[in-house]
């Protein structure tokens, strides 16, 4: 249901209705995952490898880890913190491809640490040859308290020609625009073009504002697939987005439901 040339008009605001907010470039301001940050990956055994981000997309983070020159999909990052004094995991020199808890003595140079393993061994490791012991901090979002549609029930809401709404379809909260008023339903207009007739009860005003949860389909990802995002910034037609792996993109509401 996604049209990026659509142009819904302005929004009827009431009580009940998160306000929509003017794009602000500070709404941008937070920090998010870059191309060469250094980071941990989660690999496909479940453990943390230190390496560095060298692509972001809708999906994921492409990652390059110490240990080869392979370019992968990482599952998960997390910033990366080893320093005098953290445990972590290495291989020991002599003893083949297991890993040995130890805690990090001094760091000799950008990707070299001296290691005292709790077996008693100390070593120079690379970070080549290590992984992080346990899982790596990673900041979790506080819940954003919000307003969103109630279900389809008999709430006595009314709407004119021309007015942007959220439409209920199968399971979700569409933006549509409506066509006509009718006797018993309202003629609506999706964003991707789908025309459809619905009751007043599966209709909502507008009331995505800044912090709502929606899902969006991303520009960057062929295909119609929606992933989770927050609102930073939304106006009478355009909404600015932050998926959950610190990717941002804008667009017209169009490209974004909610539950």
């Amino acid at each position: 249901m996604n049209d990026s040339s659509t142009k819904l008009p302005a929004v009827l605001t009431t009580a009940a209705t998160i306000l929509a907010v003017s794009f602000s470039s500070s709404l941008l301001a937070a920090a998010s995952w870059k191309n060469g940050d250094r980071i941990f990956g989660q690999s496909n055994d479940g453990y943390w490898y230190p390496g560095k981000i060298t692509s972001i997309h809708a999906k994921g983070y492409n990652v390059k880890y110490d240990a080869n020159s392979n370019v992968v999909n990482a599952l998960k990052v997390a910033a990366y913190s080893w320093r005098t004094g953290s445990q972590l995991q290495c291989t020991m020199e002599g003893a083949g491809s297991r890993y040995f808890s130890g805690k990090i003595l001094t760091t000799e140079a950008y990707s070299v640490f001296r290691i005292r393993f709790d077996n008693g061994h100390t070593q120079y490791r690379r970070s080549s040859s290590c992984r992080f012991s346990g899982t790596p901090y990673i900041a979790v979002s506080k819940p954003i308290v919000q307003y969103s549609p109630p279900p389809p029930g008999g709430n006595n809401r009314k709407f004119n020609p021309g007015e942007a709404v959220l439409a209920y379809h199968s399971g979700f909260w569409y933006p549509a625009t409506i066509t006509a008023v009718r006797t018993q339903d309202y003629s609506i207009k999706f964003s991707g073009g789908l025309v459809s007739n619905h009751q007043e009860s599966y209709l909502s005003r507008i009331v995505w504002g800044q912090g709502s949860r929606v899902q969006c389909d991303s520009k960057t990802d062929s295909g119609q697939t929606y992933y989770n995002a927050q609102v930073e910034a939304i106006n009478n037609r355009d909404i600015w987005v932050i998926y959950n792996n610190g990717v941002r993109e804008n667009f017209t509401h169009g490209y974004c439901r909610s539950k």
